[in-house]
């Protein structure tokens, strides 16, 4: 039932100004959520042995994918 919600969600989305601030999200085990939380930290790790000159801060690391197929994608903040 899990996953047909998840893959419904396109239909859930009305412009009702009511449910704007409503989010849907998949619920982690907690062995994942360190698996996340570990891989998001190596990339981090990486990132700075690798640009010295430039900051973690101007990065968001996000992990995308499931199962084996995981990865940490490195996405540039904007300028502000």
């Amino acid at each position: 039932m899990n996953e047909e919600i998840m893959a419904n969600l396109r239909n859930l989305r009305q412009p009702i100004e009511k449910f704007k601030t409503i989010g849907i999200s998949h619920d982690l085990p907690p062995k994942e959520r360190e698996e996340i939380k570990r891989m998001v930290e190596e990339a981090k790790q990486e990132h700075v042995s690798r640009n010295a000159d430039d900051s973690v801060e101007n990065y968001k690391f996000v992990v995308a994918g499931r199962g084996p197929r995981r990865k940490v994608i490195k996405i540039k903040n904007p300028v502000a």
